[in-house]
């Protein structure tokens, strides 16, 4: 686990909000605190779809791309949000792929969340990572993979961080 500060808030939130960057990314959950506070649960309940277009849904949560133009529609406006904090879990595809790197030694099927915490509060972001196990594991290689990743996704969006 790692607790990156953004050094620009309006980075991340171009990416976040505004980009399809972590479209693939599923929503746990999403807080925006304007002049009420809007909680999203990411949850998907099922028992508002047919048994058609439940099979479509493989996932738990919702897709981030399907909820952003929600938040984006609570968070634009002429003032900053008093508070956010959005909680996001690695597509399944991303989880299989750093599970499978030679230097992890965490199968798949063990990783329960690979999460990226997104709070802004204060006028700063932080963006804390965080890896969920269907067991206890002593070992921490997924864990310290997935850091990596979102050191270079970062890098590669250009969000300053430190």
């Amino acid at each position: 686990m790692i607790s990156l500060q953004i050094k620009v808030t309006k980075q991340i939130m171009n990416a976040l909000l505004a980009s399809e960057c972590f479209d693939t990314f599923m929503l746990e959950e999403a807080t925006v605190t304007t002049f009420n506070t809007f909680h999203i649960d990411g949850h998907i309940v099922e028992d508002f779809y047919t048994a058609d277009e439940r099979c479509e849904h493989s996932s738990a949560f919702s897709l981030w791309k399907d909820i952003r133009p929600f938040c984006f529609q609570v968070i634009k406006g002429k003032k900053t949000p008093v508070s956010f904090k959005v909680v996001l879990h690695a597509p399944d595809a991303l989880v299989e792929k750093i599970a499978a790197d030679p230097e992890c030694g965490v199968a798949a099927n063990l990783i329960r969340a690979l999460a990226l915490n997104i709070r802004y509060d204060n006028g700063h972001v932080a963006c804390v990572t965080g890896c969920a196990y269907s067991t206890f594991l002593m070992d921490k290689s997924a864990e310290k993979l997935w850091d990596a990743y979102v050191r270079r996704m970062f890098s590669g969006l250009n969000i300053d961080f430190e």
